[in-house]
C-alpha cells in the first residue's frame, strides 16, 4: 500500500508541480497520513482524494500558510541576499535577491527562515535577517516609490556607506537623495542611479552583449549569482535583458524557451547581436551565452573565471566543446 501511495503522490507532483523551482510540492507518505505542503490547489485537492481512498489523513498545507500572518511580503534590506535551496546556512545558493526587491512570503519557519517566491517566479528560502517584513499594502507602496535602479551606486549617510548592486532598487527623495528599503535617506557618493524608464532607454542604445560587457566584464563566476560581484551564465543574461525591460526566467533551461527560435548555423549566419545561444551538456541545457557578432559570444563561465568575450569558432578545446553542445538559438524583443 505504501509503494502504491508513493507512486500516486509522485504522479500528483509531476502533473501539478512539474518544476519545483517554480512551485512547492513537499509531501511525504507518513504512517496514517500524507503530510507536507504545496503551492498548488489542484495538487492539494488530488492529495485529499488519494488520502481519503487510502483511509489516511491529509495533513497537507496550502502555501502561503498561517505562519505568514499579516506580513505576506518581504523587502530586501541587504545589498544582496542569497536565496538557498533549504532553510539552513550551509544550503546551496540557487539565486539572489537584490536590495529593494519584493518577495512573496509563503512560509515562516522558526522566525529565522522564510520560504519565498521571487519576482521571476523562483521559489527558495531566505534568512529573515536579509529582509524587512510587511503587509501587501506596505510592499505595494515601496514598489510604487522605488523607481530608481542602481548603476553601481555607492551611498553615503554621515559616516555610513552602502553599496548597491547593479539593478538594485531605491526611491527618489528631494535634492537628489535616495531612500533605501529601511527608510534611511542617502547621498550618492559614487556611481549613479537612474529612473527605470531612463535605464531602459540607455540600455537599448547599445547591443545587449555590449551592455553586458560594459557592466559585468571581469565579474567572477558565482553559481546563483546575479551581480557584478559574482554572476552565473543565466544571471548575466537575465540582468542584461532586465535592464532593457525584458523579463526572463532565472535558469538557462527556462531561458531556452523564451522568444522565438533561430535556425542553427555552423557559421553563425543569421544570428543577431543579443541572440541567446543555449548549450546542453547531456540531455539538459546547462549554459547560455549572448551572441555578440563576428563569431564572438559574451558569457559567464567557470572555465573562464567569470564574464568574458570568447571566439566561438576558435580552434581551442573549449570552443570546440561549446560548438558541439550548442542546441538552440533564441531571439528576444528588446
Amino acid at each position: 500500500m505504501s509503494d502504491h501511495l508513493e507512486r500516486d503522490v509522485s504522479d500528483v507532483a509531476r502533473k501539478w508541480v512539474p518544476d519545483t523551482r517554480l512551485g512547492v510540492f513537499d509531501v511525504a507518505v507518513r504512517p496514517g497520513a500524507l503530510a507536507g505542503c504545496t503551492t498548488s490547489r489542484d495538487a492539494l485537492a488530488a492529495l485529499r482524494r488519494i488520502a481519503a481512498v487510502a483511509g489516511r489523513a491529509a495533513e497537507v498545507r496550502l502555501l502561503p500558510d498561517a505562519s505568514v500572518g499579516d506580513e505576506p511580503a518581504a523587502a530586501v534590506t541587504a545589498a544582496v541576499a542569497p536565496l538557498v535551496r533549504e532553510p539552513r546556512v550551509s544550503a546551496d545558493r540557487v539565486s539572489e535577491a537584490l536590495h529593494g526587491e519584493i518577495l512573496a512570503v509563503l512560509e515562516r519557519r522558526d522566525d529565522a527562515w522564510l520560504r519565498v517566491r521571487a519576482g521571476d517566479g523562483y521559489h527558495a528560502w531566505i534568512h529573515s535577517g536579509y529582509v524587512a517584513l510587511g503587509t501587501a499594502a506596505w510592499a505595494d507602496d515601496w514598489a510604487g516609490r522605488a523607481t530608481l535602479r542602481s548603476l553601481g551606486a555607492e551611498l553615503r549617510c554621515e559616516d555610513a556607506r552602502f553599496r548597491l548592486a547593479l539593478g538594485a532598487r531605491a526611491a527618489p527623495l528631494r535634492g537628489g537623495h535616495v531612500e533605501t528599503t529601511d527608510g534611511r535617506g542617502w547621498d550618492i557618493a559614487a556611481g549613479a542611479v537612474r529612473p527605470e524608464a531612463e535605464l531602459r532607454v540607455e540600455a537599448r542604445l547599445v547591443a545587449a552583449p555590449e551592455w553586458a560587457l560594459r557592466w559585468f566584464s571581469g565579474a567572477p563566476y558565482l553559481w546563483g549569482g546575479r551581480t557584478a560581484w559574482g554572476v552565473d551564465c543565466s544571471g548575466l543574461v537575465q540582468a542584461t535583458y532586465a535592464a532593457r525591460g525584458v523579463a526572463l526566467p532565472r535558469d538557462s533551461d527556462m531561458q531556452s524557451t523564451a522568444g522565438r527560435e533561430v535556425p542553427l548555423s555552423a557559421t553563425g549566419g543569421g544570428y543577431q547581436a543579443g541572440d541567446l545561444l543555449c548549450f546542453a551538456d547531456g540531455h539538459r541545457i546547462s549554459h547560455v551565452a549572448l551572441w555578440s557578432g563576428a563569431g564572438r559570444i559574451v558569457h559567464s563561465a567557470l572555465s573562464r573565471g567569470g564574464v568574458t568575450s570568447d571566439d566561438l569558432f576558435a580552434d581551442t578545446p573549449t570552443a570546440k566543446r561549446l560548438r558541439e553542445y550548442l542546441v538552440a538559438v533564441r531571439r528576444l524583443g528588446g
